[in-house]
């Protein structure tokens, strides 16, 4: 699995046009962490590494990043919704 620089941490959360405190909400960690993690003194790992590589990932589907214009976007879980929704199928 590709390990997640300092760089590609900031160049992600700008991306999603979060500050660090919206991005530690989304990632259910604190701002610290964000920072440590964007400094290069800590890496992501276990469940946030994951999550932030679906993140990237997501950042390439239209769909996703029409989301992210949408007023809940500052919701972690809608937010989460929307990056899983792909996998839940069609009803």
């Amino acid at each position: 699995m590709a390990r997640l620089s300092a760089s590609t941490v900031r160049k992600l959360r700008k991306e999603l046009k979060f500050t660090r405190e919206e991005f530690a909400r989304t990632l259910s960690v604190a701002p610290k962490t964000v920072t440590e993690w964007e400094s290069g003194r800590r890496i992501p790992v276990g469940a946030h590494h994951r999550l932030m590589l679906q993140l990237e990932h997501g950042l390439s589907n239209p769909s996703f990043r029409s989301a992210l214009r949408d007023p809940r976007a500052g919701d972690p879980l809608f937010l989460l919704y929307r990056l899983l929704e792909p996998f839940y199928g069609s009803s």
